[in-house]
């Protein structure tokens, strides 16, 4: 009975601990996520402040109460599709996407320091929740708003409104590979930043001079579609067609330029292979005959393009004519 009654006071108390502990678990639980939309509330904040004072010309009030962060704050979220992640998350994938940029970059905290107040100076308590940050965060912090500056100062007005289309990993783009790729992004989707993530500049200037100029054709064939989902198939790191391209784009009726070595001239057979099938005529001789009637009509378009007078482009052929008729003419006099 003693021993039973020693063990009383353990056995009552028990669930009580159990329930201690589980509240204690949920609220740690609760807490990191609860952080981490913190800083990225907190990091929305900065950026808006950054887009306000660009667009002021850096000649906005300085900030002394709560009406100034209440106007920035009640424009709604710039990065609203990134609620559910932290810093910590997107400080990798930036990290990821300016590696495949080769830009990545490395910042002594004091220096970035010194770029966190020139974004926006005069104002002590973001300067103290941007010290209290991790140094992988305050890097992403000045990007996200140097970015944000120059995107305000080169699209006043839009600013706020392309940085919610781009995202971070979008700004992270900008930053990398320019200004002029935000436009693009916007227009285009998300799924355009696939692109740079996987061919670089060089697939970036195929995506925009060559794929977008025939969006329409390339959309009804499903090349685009293809094309976005592995760009690697149809353009390699320097920004040449594959074979695989000039074949894909000669289905959908688009003649590709710059392919790589000799894959322009094996995508061209193939096309003109494909069109002579319809007719039954798919053999050696024709399809040479049309690679060489394609061929001549390239470099004939080629000449006229660069302004050559016809009479120079006949001259191979009209000067051997042309010294038989005198040789005959001398005879006859």
């Amino acid at each position: 009975m003693r021993d039973v009654a020693n063990r009383r006071p353990w056995s009552s108390g028990l669930p009580a601990a159990l329930t201690l502990l589980a509240a204690l678990g949920l609220s740690l639980s609760w807490a990191a996520p609860a952080r981490a939309a913190g800083k990225l509330a907190w990091l929305d904040d900065v950026v808006r402040e950054v887009v306000r004072e660009a667009e002021a010309g850096g000649k906005a009030a300085v900030r002394g109460g709560d009406g100034a962060a209440t106007a920035v704050r009640g424009s709604g979220r710039l990065f609203a599709h990134e609620a559910d992640e932290g810093l910590e998350i997107l400080v990798k994938r930036s990290d990821d996407f300016a590696r495949a940029g080769r830009r990545a970059e490395t910042a002594g905290e004091t220096l970035l320091q010194k770029r966190f107040a020139r974004l926006i100076p005069h104002d002590p308590d973001n300067a103290r929740a941007f010290a209290a940050l991790a140094p992988a965060e305050k890097r992403l912090v000045v990007e996200m708003g140097e970015t944000a500056q120059r995107l305000a100062r080169r699209y006043p007005g839009r600013a706020e409104e392309m940085i919610r289309a781009l995202g971070t990993e979008g700004m992270t783009a900008v930053r990398v590979f320019g200004d002029d790729v935000a436009e693009v992004v916007v227009k285009e989707g998300p799924a355009s930043l696939g692109v740079l993530r996987k061919t670089g500049r060089g697939g970036w200037a195929f995506f925009t001079q060559q794929v977008l100029p025939h969006k329409k054709k390339l959309i009804a064939a499903g090349v685009l579609t293809a094309f976005l989902a592995d760009p690697d198939k149809f353009v390699d790191y320097a920004g040449r067609a594959t074979e695989y391209a000039v074949r894909e784009f000669a289905r959908a009726g688009v003649q590709l330029a710059g392919a790589v070595g000799g894959g322009a001239a094996r995508g061209l057979e193939a096309s003109v292979a494909e069109f002579l099938g319809r007719y039954g005529l798919n053999f050696a001789a024709a399809r040479y005959l049309g690679m060489g009637l394609a061929g001549a009509v390239v470099v004939v378009a080629a000449l006229v393009i660069l302004g050559l007078p016809v009479r120079w482009m006949l001259r191979p052929v009209t000067w051997p004519l042309r010294l038989v008729f005198r040789r005959r003419a001398a005879r006859a006099a």
